[in-house]
């Protein structure tokens, strides 16, 4: 009875972007959904977020080449600090295809919104409750995860600090990443400034990251509910209904249109990621299993977890756009077409021969994003995995 009664309610089309458009709050991008906010301050917010971000990465990765140089820190601490790099890399890079795309992504939104089903009794005829309750699952696990991945990284060091400080009674101070700065951190003061700007950096490239996958996998969401839409709509329209086939291929010609539109947007992204998340598992998964401290050990399975969660989400989605896409065609053949006119059946015939094609998302041509891709990038990154093994137990 509590089912139904759920099933009865209204869902909003802003709730499948809720959560996304949350951690947009946090770090100053621009809403779908207009707010009062002061949009200087959200100015101010973005760029200094990002500005803090950028100084992070490179300061990790002077840190790096001199450390490397040096022989200041052994195999094992620069392959550690290679994967927290390339993590906040990623994140920057990410950011960007949102906010050089922002307007485009609105007006897609605004596209969307229309093409959604506003009423109650239609959105139980699509099912968009289901794809709704998955949504929210997804992203609410997704975002915890995260959370916890980013504030144990950030708030290990001070627990350390503490405890050391209740048994020798002095304290150790420690950051939560290896960074080059041209002063000297120790100095009280200076430990403090140092230790929250880190901590600001790790949070807001998690947040980074978070926000636009969560908003990518909020898209194909939105992709596949039109595809359902366009396939009940085939599989029970009347023999020779021809205005109620035109507003079904127009719906259908648009997701498509928007479909490709996203492709243009996130590809050059998704190669990045797909490229450098290769290496991050490899390098996650080779500290976890290198014999580090028990504390260590515990944040890199956890950041093992999340990088593997990462991935597969966005090759889940990418594959579940495909399977949705594809439905089409059968969905045309499976209607009444039997008893209707020969030119009506030539036109359901056009539609079936384009639906023939699935929609799909690449990572700039290079690579399909589905669930074969994710074997890839595992398939790969055990091979660097593999390497890196030889080399450090030789």
């Amino acid at each position: 009875m509590a089912e139904s009664s759920e099933e009865s309610t209204e869902v909003r089309f802003k709730s499948f972007i809720r959560v996304p458009e949350g951690f947009f709050d946090v770090i100053g991008v621009a809403r779908y959904v207009p707010t009062k906010n002061i949009k200087r301050l959200r100015f101010v917010l973005f760029w200094s977020s990002f500005g803090n971000t950028a100084v992070c990465v490179v300061l990790e990765m002077i840190y790096f080449v001199l450390a490397a140089r040096s022989g200041l820190a052994n195999f094992l601490q620069l392959t550690a600090l290679a994967s927290c790099t390339g993590f906040s890399a990623l994140s920057v890079a990410k950011i960007m295809t949102i906010k050089l795309h922002e307007t485009k992504l609105k007006e897609m939104l605004r596209e969307l919104e229309l093409l959604f089903p506003g009423t109650a009794m239609l959105q139980d005829h699509y099912g968009v409750h289901r794809y709704y309750r998955e949504g929210q699952l997804v992203m609410k696990s997704f975002s915890v995860l995260y959370m916890i991945l980013i504030w144990i990284f950030n708030l290990m060091p001070l627990v350390s600090m503490v405890i050391g400080y209740r048994t020798e009674r002095v304290w150790h101070k420690e950051l939560p990443y290896f960074m080059w700065y041209w002063y000297d951190w120790h100095q009280a003061g200076y430990f403090e400034i140092t230790f929250v700007q880190q901590n600001w950096g790790g949070f807001v490239s998690a947040v980074y990251n978070l926000s636009t996958d969560l908003m990518y996998c909020a898209f194909i969401l939105l992709f596949c509910i039109q595809f359902d839409i366009v396939a009940q709509r085939l599989r029970h329209a009347r023999p020779d209904d021809r205005a109620g086939l035109v507003e079904t291929v127009r719906i259908h010609q648009k997701v498509i249109e928007l479909c490709n539109q996203l492709e243009r947007i996130f590809s050059p992204s998704l190669l990045v990621n797909f490229m450098l998340s290769s290496v991050i598992i490899c390098l996650v998964g080779f500290q976890a299993t290198a014999g580090v401290q028990p504390i260590d050990l515990f944040k890199f399975i956890l950041f093992l977890i999340s990088s593997l969660v990462q991935v597969f989400l966005l090759c889940y989605y990418g594959n579940k756009l495909i399977v949705a896409s594809d439905q089409i065609s059968y969905s045309a053949f499976e209607g009444h077409w039997i008893n209707a006119s020969s030119s009506y059946q030539k036109s359901l015939l056009l539609v079936m021969v384009r639906s023939l094609k699935p929609q799909k998302l690449t990572a700039l041509k290079f690579s399909v994003i589905s669930l074969a891709s994710f074997s890839k990038i595992l398939s790969t990154s055990f091979s660097y995995f593999t390497l890196l093994k030889a080399i450090y137990e030789p």
